[in-house]
This record gives structure tokens, sequence and C-alpha cells, in this order.
């Protein structure tokens, strides 16, 4: 179990990063690219929408308790 850690870094471009085990960073291009990006990783919706928001307003943005298999992080390159 760990955490996705998102920054924004531009007015929609967004690194995203898998804690404690993740070794990559993935760069998104857009919100859209965000959103799909979360999705594959098996996050809810409200928890999608919930980091959309808070990325429009502040730079960074942690999902706790998020479980991703070796497999699947390997396939969203985290």
């Amino acid at each position: 179990m760990g955490r996705l850690w998102i920054r924004r870094t531009g007015p929609s471009t967004y690194d995203v990063m898998f804690r404690p085990t993740g070794n990559g960073e993935f760069r998104v291009a857009t919100e859209d690219g965000l959103r799909a990006l979360l999705w594959g990783a098996t996050i809810s919706s409200d928890r999608i929408e919930q980091a959309i928001l808070a990325l429009r307003k502040e730079t960074e943005h942690e999902i706790p308790d998020v479980v991703l298999t070796l497999e699947r992080m390997s396939k969203l390159r985290l």
C-alpha cells in the first residue's frame, strides 16, 4: 500500500509518482490524461475529482491508501 503523489508543473502538466515502492515518475500533459492515468490506477471517480479540484488550487496533492500490483505499476510506468 502506498500513495500517489501528484505535482502540477504547468497549466495542465502533471508529474505522478507512486510511493513508497515506485521508482518512476510519469509526466501527464493534460487534465484528461491525469484522469485516465488515475482511472487506470483503479482510483475511484470521487477521489479523482477531489485530486483534480485540489490541483486547480494547489501545486501538489497526494492520494493515500493506494494499492498497485507490480504489473499495474509497470503498465502505468510508475
